[in-house]
């Protein structure tokens, strides 16, 4: 079981505790928010390298 932040545990019905499709369902839904940072980075550095001066 997991637990929080706070260190207390996770409850019995938090989707990636139920198992099955549904945790897959959960990480499937969610992984996407972890490529958010680099991603934005990366178009970011393109944007700068496409408008500077040259």
């Amino acid at each position: 079981m997991g637990t929080t932040i706070r260190g207390d545990d996770l409850p019995a019905d938090y989707p990636s505790e139920k198992g099955g499709w549904q945790t897959a369902w959960f990480y499937v839904c969610y992984a996407p928010l972890i490529l958010w940072g680099p991603l934005l980075a990366v178009l970011t550095i393109a944007y700068w390298k496409r408008h500077r001066a040259p």
